[in-house]
């Protein structure tokens, strides 16, 4: 059923609220930003707040007056960017999104605006993936790709259907890894593999970052949805994120809590999320078996090129 969103009044409240708490960052995602009637209202007013702005787009809608606009926030732009033409507008299911979102990257450039992209991986767009960020960085552009853009997280509701997605090859797999390997080489940089104490805490969600919905429910992150007392409406942010507690527990869970997964040889290797495992198998600090399953065909691949380095949990 439909539901009211927060009021502009509202924003600026919770934002007065942030500030206050001390928030540096600040990412505005959607649905789609650039269709809110109030976004450039919204991000104006978060720079006079001084937050460091990071955008969430899919660019389709950056024309060179929204552009000219864009480039007065000083923000990064991070545009979502799932292959070359053929294989982006087939995910999308928009006909004609590839051209224009590489529109709105080349007009942002343009301008001197910071623009990074970032992909999911999945069996559609994993033999391109490198490749279209060799393309995009000649362009001037960041990309981000990492392990757990491997790992397709279920819907809101629990529902799995976005599973089917996750790519099921292990000779694909292995030729991803070995190609991220390849390139750690090639810059002579290593993987960090970081060295895990059972006192170490299992996740950053409730420290270091928190999600508003908006509806103005404060979450401990976007994959976890709580259920009560989380309204912006109601509670100041302060309340919420001291003294809510399921936020306390979470921000109290450790490496030791993840029961299965503790002391297992894959674990530096290994992309732990509690609202994934908390979707897929019911539980904050379940073992998610497809996390497993990459974390072993990482570890293998990365200790025999040799380009990994250990060091301790900072």
């Amino acid at each position: 059923p439909p539901r009211k969103e927060l009021k502009l009044k509202n924003i600026f409240q919770i934002l007065d609220e942030l500030a206050q708490a001390g928030c540096l960052w600040l990412v505005l995602t959607g649905g789609e930003i650039l269709l809110h009637k109030d976004f450039f209202k919204i991000a104006a007013y978060a720079r006079q707040k001084n937050f460091n702005l990071i955008l969430l787009t899919n660019g389709t809608l950056i024309t060179k007056a929204v552009a000219d606009k864009l480039q007065t926030l000083k923000p990064c732009v991070d545009i979502s960017l799932y292959g070359f033409k053929e294989t982006h507008d087939k995910i999308t299911g928009v006909p004609g999104s590839f051209e224009k979102t590489l529109k709105g990257i080349e007009l942002l450039l343009e301008r001197g605006v910071r623009v990074s992209t970032k992909a999911v991986v999945m069996h559609e767009n994993i033999d391109e993936v490198w490749r279209l960020r060799d393309f995009l960085e000649v362009l001037g552009v960041n990309v981000s790709i990492s392990p757990d853009a491997l790992l397709i997280s279920p819907r809101d509701n629990g529902g799995l259907e976005p599973l089917k997605y996750r790519v099921k090859d292990q000779r694909k797999l292995q030729e991803y890894f070995a190609e991220s390997a390849r390139r750690l080489k090639e810059t002579g940089k290593k993987f960090k593999l970081i060295t895990e104490k059972g006192k170490d805490k299992l996740c950053g969600t409730g420290l270091s970052a928190c999600s508003i919905s908006p509806y103005g429910e404060l979450n401990p992150c976007v994959q976890i949805k709580l259920q009560k007392d989380n309204s912006l409406l109601e509670r100041s942010f302060a309340d919420i994120w001291r003294n809510h507690g399921e936020i306390s527990l979470l921000r109290s869970l450790t490496v030791a809590d993840k029961k299965d997964c503790f002391r297992c040889k894959f674990i530096g290797y290994c992309f732990r999320c509690p609202g994934i495992a908390k979707l897929e198998r019911g539980s904050y600090t379940a073992k998610i078996p497809e996390a497993c399953r990459l974390a072993k065909i990482q570890k293998k691949i990365f200790e025999k090129e040799k380009v990994f380095k250990q060091v301790p949990l900072e």
